[in-house]
């Protein structure tokens, strides 16, 4: 024997049972998207932040990138030019060679 299922039908809504469930659904909707927006830790206002973050951090990694290739440069050049080794020696550490004399006129310019 086959039975027959009943269908149960809910009573419609009224009036103001419709607004009612507008507004809460609207009030869901709004709390989701500003969760959404302005969740701790993964909303997409942090995720902009980390974003802009991230981009200074590679921008500094380029810079860092570029001073550690002139730096070895500037090894390379120091083990094998002597002309550069001199060069250096003379204007950042201000060394003399043998028999070599510096005269200052600095002071006699200021004296005027």
């Amino acid at each position: 024997m086959v039975t027959k299922q009943k269908k149960f039908r809910t009573p419609p809504l009224s009036g103001l049972q419709r607004k009612q469930l507008l507004y809460f659904s609207l009030v869901i909707v709004s709390l989701s998207l500003l969760w959404l927006v302005f969740a701790p830790g993964n909303g997409l206002y942090h995720l902009r932040q980390q974003n802009k973050h991230l981009a200074a951090l590679v921008a500094e990694q380029e810079i860092l990138v570029q001073q550690n290739k002139e730096m070895k440069q500037d090894i390379e050049r120091l083990q094998n030019d002597k002309e550069f080794l001199e060069q250096v020696a003379r204007e950042k550490h201000g060394m003399l060679k043998e028999n070599e004399m510096v005269f200052d006129f600095a002071n006699e310019k200021k004296k005027k």
